[in-house]
């Protein structure tokens, strides 16, 4: 067995796998390493300690769709199409997988992918956007069905092989949506262990809280849930591949901590609610706030609308809801376990490079809030993020990193080329030096396809951070988000309307007009002057 990987191209230099564990809706601090004092994430945290923990990192956009294909883009959703979920991503389009594979890496994701619809709520996008006019060119003559690889229907009618290439994949076993009701390959899985699919969700807990939907035990054994599935075909992929001599890129992609909070077995009540704080910030009323973040406090305790829909929780309904979740968080750490011992196993840990981060974060109780949608609070727009491996020093850095960093990082890494478009940075140069900084603001977008603010328009949002202030304008508004971060951290006085902060008002509108400009797609070239 290989204890170490070569490209033919490189004349035998050893390149390093990359192993990527990506987690679903999880914030930066719910993890040990990220200063959490009652999670217990032993195996995550010794791979920060190993590593290097970006502490500042923060998201392209804080929503599914949107941020997995800026991941793999490292391109902001207004130039990568997938501005909000409901769009797939462009079959076609550039990512650094894709990247890797053209390299001589072998690629493969095993778990939630989400680049394409999983077909939720058909009718409802259909009606909503009834009266827009026709994506010009959307299809591009493309197949019919070309964006229903992952559609949990259809998986459960059928067995689907994932075409290669698929966004630079070309092995994938998908884990489709959330919780114990997952589809995907995995269903078929565990339809093979016994489990009828039919007895899954809060209708057949075997217990439930009364006071939220979302938060159950499912009846269901561990080893079947799809945390499980995720961690341990991850570690059999990661045996076969280091067999071979080409080196490997690996998404281990877990569908939680995104609700329902719902861990098996022993996972759900590792943790007391009772032993859960509340945040500093629960108890904020939101005077300045948008009227929509006072009108969800002023219904604390009612998720009115969908199950993702966000609202102000009562504290019981808070606690609850993070005692599941961090069962959920340590079971996921046990399969981060296992994926590692697999390495190990393989002899090829050491020459291994280890990415730990998420889509985007949660709410979960700041400013009295829950879940995510038009808000740009730190909950939602702050990731964990992490890099370990030969030549990552361990320790933290302190610049403002964008989840756009991560694709021309691992390429760099990988010695492989980056390509035209990515308007991330790598952060090779802040493994030598924590101090460093890459960025003098981060850039955030978020769109929706309907009206959440009631402003006669679609949802759209535009956001920069900087080292001592975030700004947040929304089209069709007068109305917006200013945060003095020097001396309001936890964001508890928006000081948009208030003329003492004219100044810090400017000079934030220009940086975010800068970074709209730096992430404006350049990507086609000219062929003639006229």
């Amino acid at each position: 067995m290989s204890t170490g990987n070569t490209n033919a191209g490189s004349e035998g230099a050893r390149r390093p796998n990359v192993v990527l564990i990506m987690a679903d809706q999880l914030r930066a601090d719910h993890l040990g390493f990220g200063g959490n004092a009652v999670v217990r994430t032993p195996h995550l945290d010794a791979i920060a300690s190993r590593g290097t923990r970006f502490d500042r990192a923060h998201v392209a956009n804080p929503v599914c769709m949107p941020n997995r294909a800026s991941l793999l883009t490292s391109r902001v959703p207004s130039a990568h199409g997938t501005r909000f979920n409901g769009i797939s991503l462009d079959p076609d389009a550039n990512t650094f997988v894709r990247a890797l594979r053209g390299d001589g890496y072998r690629t493969m994701l095993v778990g939630k992918a989400h680049f394409q619809n999983i077909g939720n709520n058909r009718e409802f996008a259909a009606r909503i956007t009834a009266d827009d006019p026709a994506s010009p060119g959307a299809d591009r003559r493309r197949e019919p069905g070309w964006d229903r690889w992952e559609d949990i229907d259809l998986h459960r009618e059928q067995w689907v092989d994932i075409p290669p290439d698929f966004y630079g994949f070309d092995r994938v076993e998908l884990a489709i949506d959330h919780a114990d009701y997952a589809g995907g390959h995995y269903e078929h899985w565990l339809r093979e262990r016994g489990v009828d699919p039919a007895r899954r969700g809060v209708e057949h807990a075997k217990q439930a809280y009364a006071g939220w939907d979302q938060v159950y035990q499912p009846d269901m054994p561990e080893d079947c849930y799809p945390t499980a599935w995720v961690g341990s075909r991850s570690a059999e992929m990661i045996s076969e591949a280091a067999a071979d001599d080409a080196p490997f890129f690996i998404q281990c992609s877990f569908p939680d901590p995104h609700h329902p909070f719902s861990p098996p077995g022993r996972y759900y009540d590792m943790y007391d609610p009772a032993d859960i704080p509340l945040p500093a910030t629960f108890h904020d009323t939101h005077e300045h706030s948008w009227k929509r973040l006072r009108n969800l406090v002023a219904h604390r305790g009612e998720q009115r609308g969908s199950v993702m829909a966000p609202f102000a929780p009562t504290a019981e309904q808070f606690r609850e809801a993070a005692a599941r979740e961090y069962g959920a968080i340590s079971f996921i750490d046990d399969a981060v376990g296992a994926i590692v011992r697999s390495l190990e196993d393989a002899g090829v840990l050491e020459n291994t490079v280890i990415v730990v981060t998420s889509d985007h974060g949660d709410m979960f109780g700041d400013h009295g809030l829950m879940l995510k949608l038009g808000m740009h609070y730190e909950g939602c727009v702050r990731v964990p993020m992490v890099f370990a491996g030969p030549g990552i020093a361990a320790g933290a850095s302190g610049s403002l990193v964008s989840s756009l960093d991560l694709g021309p990082t691992v390429l760099e890494l990988a010695g492989t080329p980056l390509f035209q478009g990515m308007q991330g940075t790598p952060l090779t140069t802040l493994f030598a030096d924590p101090r460093a900084t890459v960025r003098d603001a981060v850039y955030i977008e978020e769109d929706q396809m309907f009206d959440v603010f009631r402003v006669g328009r679609p949802m759209q949002m535009r956001t920069a951070i900087s080292d001592d202030a975030r700004i947040t304008v929304l089209h069709g508004s007068d109305d917006g988000e200013l945060y003095d971060h020097a001396e309001d951290p936890d964001e508890m006085h928006n000081r948009w309307h208030d003329p003492g902060y004219a100044g810090l008002k400017t000079r934030m509108l220009q940086t975010l007009m800068q970074a709209q400009l730096d992430h404006t797609d350049a990507t086609l070239r000219p062929t003639a002057m006229a």
